[in-house]
């Protein structure tokens, strides 16, 4: 691979993967963070293309229109200046309509799709053209990126997930919903996830393990950093 004049390689991919609510986007932002490299959500282009399919009104069942719609989706991803993750659909901030219930299940229910599943993978390949970054989804480390040097896989008990959950929700759409409830949405959504045919939720050959049920974000990158190869710590140095 060619170098950068850093000493990185010019594609230095770090892949973390794992179920809902177990900390991925919020460890994947630290960690980019900490060693100055791009910040990629995949699990964001499924949520900007759900967004858009119900924006215009293209049924979720119809795979061939949502295809057509993820091939041409104007997507672009920045970061702010904490690092944090922008989501752009054409000239309109998107970040925070993606996060809402509605779009998660229209989300989970399109990702069924495998030739939705095939457009997405080329965008998510297309947004890391050519650049150092940290990847975090589902199939990171298995389809997505499966040559990445380092990869993590993250799990959590499944109160400890459905409480984030909880929480993200009453930040972003002021509610809380009982725990009970996210509880069974999250293990629906795992049942989805781990039996799909194309790309299904399952630990990259080779990857780290780590639970964080009893660790905070920060005690999670910590852990990271021990794992890195050579060339990679040397540059946080």
């Amino acid at each position: 691979m060619s170098k950068h004049s850093n000493g990185l390689p010019k594609r230095c991919v770090i892949t973390i993967d794992g179920p809902a609510g177990v900390g991925k986007s919020t460890a994947a932002r630290l960690l980019a963070q900490r060693l100055g490299l791009v910040y990629l959500d995949t699990g964001a282009t499924y949520r900007a293309l759900a967004y858009a399919a119900l924006q215009q009104g293209v049924a979720l069942d119809r795979e061939p229109q949502l295809a057509r719609l993820a091939r041409a989706l104007p997507l672009r991803l920045s970061q702010t200046r904490n690092g944090a993750l922008v989501v752009w659909l054409g000239s309109r901030n998107i970040t925070r309509p993606i996060r809402t219930e509605r779009v998660t299940e229209a989300a989970a229910a399109i990702a069924q799709h495998p030739r939705v599943r095939a457009a997405l993978v080329q965008l998510q390949r297309r947004l890391a053209n050519s650049t150092r970054l940290v990847a975090e989804g589902r199939d990171t480390g298995t389809v997505v990126f499966p040559r990445a040097p380092l990869k993590f896989f993250l799990t959590a008990k499944a109160r400890i997930r459905a409480g984030r959950r909880r929480a993200e929700m009453q930040s972003l759409e002021g509610r809380s919903p009982a725990l009970p409830v996210i509880l069974k949405q999250l293990k629906a959504r795992d049942q989805l996830d781990r039996r799909r045919h194309v790309g299904p939720l399952v630990k990259p050959a080779g990857a780290v393990v780590l639970d964080t049920s009893s660790l905070d974000a920060e005690a999670v990158v910590e852990r990271m950093l021990r794992h890195l190869p050579e060339i990679l710590v040397a540059s946080i140095r």
